[in-house]
């Protein structure tokens, strides 16, 4: 039962307004200013030679430009931003002037195309500026647009007829390069030509029949089919990759890329953090002995491994990750995925990015104690990271414009209110124009209201997010009641313009166990941390840019996060919730403060206060427990 991105208007309001805002004049809005490969017309008139020097490749422009474009596109369309939108379209308008009379829109002189060597960069960056022409059409619908995409998905397939992956993989480029059939499926599916089906089966079969130099085979079938082989490869490699067969599945319908991609989610589970995404510092897996490079392959020297508290995430895994739930429950149906996104997005993706929206954190990890370049230079804020990569940056800046963009959905001819955000949606019902006015806090409250306005009727749901065991829904004129289905309250009759729905849905505070034996403490779709109080030093400035720097975040003197949390045998309740007064961004102030019962590492009693993981620059999140069984502690 598939299901679609409603096809309305979407304008932000309160606080997620606030947080565009705040992207609009952070790194999203400011990162071709910041990098120069940025803002660079790589896919226009400043083509380039296929170069290598040490690590760097030339294609690594490409990704950043192509990465960054989608980001900017996505947010200038959902912000509504004029100068955004006209800066979109000039860049869609060089990519299109500088196509080739051949359909070749990539980033290489004539010379240098197509090069199969052991890098190879060519699909890869194909793919990602495919991704941003894709979604500039999905917003304007311009036909030139479409014919431009076709052109180019036609040019590829004239010119890759050989293996790519025959030649190892020595950077991991080629692996990258699998990612163009997510352009290829999504323009299969608009246009049924079957030869990007047959292209997109090719490129994988090759994939799967070749072993690569670079750690990023996970998702070769003879790998994910065996359940006795861990995920061990490059953390963004494998979470982009893992929804590739879950597309080749829907273009053939053959069941053995459905195994493939259930079998990849079974172990992918087994490498999630508790804020949601991939362990992947840079890998899945961990070193099993002292790394000696004897040979030119290093994947023998991984195992598998656990996902430990203190174990990092990369920001590229946590935004592959939320569009492989996005991709699965579009096919699906399957409203569970919504909630694997929310908890992904309000934690990990959260709690990697400064508020400002002026910083990110390369790595991040749920028990983060420093964040300075000194201990690792993915762990800082930066702008950019152009010290490592500057690939986790744009994709950051693909987060929270694609979650907005996925607030209703559209299943069997009902309106869904899917991800529930504080917006503005326009849509027409039978020629009507319509508005819902969404008023609500959430996840940092946990009622909603919508206000429908507008002459129509239109059948509507309400998502119910998996903690929700207890709601109340309040219709103000309509009449009949709603039903539960596949995790919606479906209203019996339709919604009409005048009703206001409430939705309450009331939380409790769980303990979740992360695997090494400590507790962490949710409480809805909020995953709740002790903040370390910091220092923060810059070290790094960027010139012309003020407000832009590069962070150390390091403990305050006497700061302290030794605590163990303290369960009474009698009280099964977990802890209190305490709400601020409201107003402000809540990552700021307007966030709920979670109180438990610790001892202190003097085993004296104290009241611990948590809060959001995504308001905390260094934190502890997770503690280990005594059970006071004798009633000795009382706080």
């Amino acid at each position: 039962m598939k299901i679609n991105r409603a096809s309305g208007k979407i304008t932000p309001k309160g606080w997620l307004k606030e947080h565009l805002k705040r992207d609009t004049n952070g790194i999203t809005g400011n990162l071709d200013k910041l990098f120069a490969d940025a803002g660079t017309d790589i896919f226009g008139d400043k083509k380039v030679k296929h170069e290598e020097k040490g690590y760097w490749s030339s294609w690594w422009a490409g990704e950043t430009r192509g990465n960054w474009m989608e980001a900017f596109i996505r947010l200038a369309f959902v912000t509504g931003n004029k100068e955004f939108i006209a800066r979109s379209r000039e860049m869609v308008d060089s990519m299109l002037a500088h196509q080739g009379a051949d359909g070749y829109l990539g980033i290489y002189l004539p010379e240098e195309r197509y090069k199969v060597t052991k890098r190879f960069g060519e699909l890869w960056t194909q793919s990602r500026a495919m991704r941003s022409l894709l979604c500039y059409y999905d917003y304007t619908g311009e036909e030139c647009v479409l014919k431009a995409l076709i052109r180019m998905a036609d040019n590829v397939v004239a010119n890759v007829k050989e293996s790519v992956f025959e030649i190892p993989d020595e950077d991991g480029s080629k692996g990258h390069s699998l990612m163009i059939i997510d352009g290829l499926a999504r323009l299969f599916a608009i246009t049924g030509n079957e030869k990007y089906r047959d292209f997109s089966v090719w490129m994988y079969s090759d994939y799967c029949a070749h072993a690569s130099q670079f750690i990023q085979d996970d998702l070769r079938t003879g790998n994910v089919l065996d359940p006795g082989i861990p995920f061990v490869g490059h953390g963004p490699h494998t979470c982009e990759m893992l929804r590739l067969p879950l597309l080749l599945y829907e273009m053939t319908g053959k069941e053995e890329y459905l195994l493939a991609f259930r079998c990849g989610e079974k172990k992918l589970a087994k490498n999630l953090a508790i804020s949601g995404s991939c362990k992947s510092d840079e890998f899945i897996g961990t070193y099993q002995s002292a790394l000696v490079m004897e040979t030119d392959s290093r994947t023998g020297a991984f195992g598998g491994s656990v996902p430990l508290p203190s174990t990092a995430y990369e920001y590229c895994s946590t935004t592959e990750l939320a569009l492989d739930y996005l991709e699965a429950e579009r096919f699906f149906g399957d409203l569970s995925y919504s909630d694997k996104l929310e908890w992904l997005v309000y934690n990990s993706a959260l709690a990697s990015k400064h508020p400002s929206g002026k910083m990110i954190q390369y790595l991040g990890a749920d028990n983060m104690y420093d964040a300075s370049h000194e201990v690792n230079p993915r762990f800082d804020y930066s702008p950019t990271h152009d010290d490592a990569a500057v690939c986790c940056a744009p994709n950051a800046c693909k987060v929270f414009p694609t979650f907005t963009e996925h607030a209703f959905i559209e299943r069997e001819g009902t309106l869904v209110a899917n991800l529930y955000l504080p917006l503005r949606y326009e849509f027409e019902v039978a020629g009507e124009k319509m508005t819902i006015e969404e008023e609500t806090e959430y996840p940092f409250r946990y009622t909603v209201t919508f206000k429908v306005r507008g002459k129509g009727r239109f059948p509507f749901a309400l998502r119910i997010p998996a903690y929700a065991k207890r709601y109340n829904v309040t219709r103000s004129k309509g009449k009949g009641g709603y039903t539960v289905k596949n995790n919606l309250l479906v209203f019996e009759n339709d919604v009409k313009g005048g009703e206001t729905v409430t939705v309450d849905f009331f939380p409790e505070i769980n303990m979740i166990r992360a695997v090494d034996g400590t507790y962490a403490f949710s409480y809805g779709t909020l995953l709740f941390s002790k903040d370390i109080a910091a220092n923060c030093k810059k070290h790094r400035s960027y010139e012309g840019m003020k407000g832009f720097y590069d962070c150390d975040y390091t403990p305050k003197a006497h700061e302290d996060w030794n605590y163990t949390v303290l369960v009474e045998k009698a009280n099964c309740e977990h802890g209190e919730i305490e709400y601020p007064e409201e107003g402000g961004y809540p990552l700021d102030k307007g966030y709920p403060v979670l109180s438990v019962k610790a001892l202190d590492r003097y085993a004296y009693p104290v009241d611990l206060k948590l809060i959001p993981i995504g308001a905390t620059t260094l934190r502890r999140t997770t503690f280990p427990v005594f059970e006071d069984k004798e009633g000795v502690y009382k706080i």
